[in-house]
């Protein structure tokens, strides 16, 4: 059954990105539940419906852009911060809105000028790597023969492109019935013009940037595993924990940008250009491994997302396998090789 699944994916990639996206940013983590196909079903299609339309467009057209503009890592950093002001901004209002709930005492912990920083810090950085950067890395390891190939066209760019502006206009709408938020106009130019700055940065970047500084790995994959899974609980605690302590906000941005920073170094010295598939697997798994762990914790007295979390590791189980390391046969002394 399974090597059915993956050839089906396979023929698919779209499929395969669509899975991955808004699997990895919204299922695992309970945003969206998937609780919601018994209990409330139209709902559960609703937000499915805007899940795709947003999170699989815009991992597209992330992707469809590195290659038409023939860039790299960078390239995909700067659009996953534009597509996060999309989502957040445009869309969910959470940026602006002390009221919406989801970024709870950093709704007014932080907030200068109607924009929630300390929150919009961890969720911008959340979606560059969970919704952009492991769905395009994971597609490119899983299916490798999608590597370096387009897969749309033009009208597939247009499709798409309409796409993530209906779903984020049909959320704004959503937020404004439930909440009655407007986030005003000068927040929403305000949106719009850091969103184009970061489009025209993007285009702009030397594809050298962002690039891994060796040629063979430095770090093992133990310690990527390590690196990925940690990153984003001690994000929560800089932001859920040190406030109760006094520490002003701006220290807690200046700090989580500094560990931000600092990762991403550690992670281009040591990744390696060449034969580093096994520690982008790692690497990955430790990010997706924590939003399972954090789903679980979620939904402890019914755990609706363990047969997520289920097909999640067998994915990674089968990646993993793939890209192997084959093991070094030790010859006893005086035999030789040949």
């Amino acid at each position: 059954m399974g090597a059915r699944v993956l050839g089906s994916l396979r023929s698919h990639p779209i499929v395969c990105l669509a899975l991955l996206t808004p699997g990895l940013p919204e299922y695992l983590s309970t945003s969206s539940p998937v609780l919601n196909l018994a209990v409330n079903p139209l709902w559960f299609f609703l937000q499915l419906l805007i899940n795709v339309g947003q999170y699989t467009a815009g991992a597209l057209l992330v992707r469809e852009a590195v290659l038409r503009w023939h860039k790299r890592w960078g390239t995909v950093f700067l659009l996953g911060l534009a597509y996060g002001i999309t989502e957040e901004g445009l869309g969910d209002n959470t940026l602006f809105n002390s009221n919406h709930g989801a970024d709870g005492v950093l709704g007014s912990f932080g907030r200068f000028a109607g924009v929630n920083w300390v929150w919009a810090v961890g969720v911008l950085a959340f979606h560059v790597i969970y919704s952009i950067g492991l769905p395009i890395l994971l597609l490119g390891l899983a299916l490798p023969r999608t590597r370096g190939r387009s897969l749309v066209g033009r009208r597939g760019i247009l499709v798409a492109l309409f796409s993530l502006a209906g779903a984020t206009a049909l959320e704004t709408v959503i937020v404004y019935g439930s909440f009655h938020f407007w986030m005003g106009t000068p927040l929403l130019v305000g949106s719009l013009v850091a969103i184009a700055v970061l489009v025209i940065l993007a285009h702009g970047v030397p594809a050298e940037v962002g690039r891994a500084v060796r040629d063979r790995p430095g770090l093992s994959p133990r310690a990527v595993g390590a690196i990925g899974f940690s990153v984003f609980p001690v994000l929560f605690l800089l932001e859920y924990w040190v406030p109760y302590f006094g520490v002003p906000p701006a220290a807690i941005i200046a700090v989580e940008i500094a560990f931000l920073a600092v990762v991403l170094e550690v992670v281009r010295r040591g990744i390696g250009r060449r034969t580093n598939e096994y520690l982008l697997v790692n690497l990955a798994f430790g990010f997706v491994l924590w939003q399972s762990v954090f789903g679980i914790l979620l939904t402890l007295g019914l755990p609706y997302t363990l047969p997520l979390v289920v097909v999640a590791v067998w994915f990674f189980v089968r990646l993993r396998r793939g890209y192997a390391p084959s093991p070094r046969v030790a010859y006893p002394p005086g035999v030789s090789a040949t």
